[in-house]
């Protein structure tokens, strides 16, 4: 059985340039916690640098999700 990874969109510091870049994020189960990291083989959009020891500092809102939640009075 294999896994499909889907990423999630989000802010993410690069260890090398220091700064924030958008990348993707997936999530990961340990020992009953879960937590985001950096979806491997990703670069930085400024330096070009490997993401993955990146941190994951925030999600991206989803456009579809933020659009459904909403109700037109």
């Amino acid at each position: 059985m294999s896994a499909v990874l889907d990423g999630l969109k989000a802010k993410i510091h690069c260890p090398m340039c220091t700064r924030t870049v958008d990348g993707l994020a997936v999530p990961e189960v340990r020992l009953g916690r879960t937590r985001l990291r950096v979806m491997p083989g990703q670069k930085c959009s400024r330096c070009h640098a490997s993401l993955d020891a990146g941190y994951v500092l925030e999600l991206m809102p989803d456009s579809d999700q933020s659009k459904s939640g909403r109700r037109a009075a």
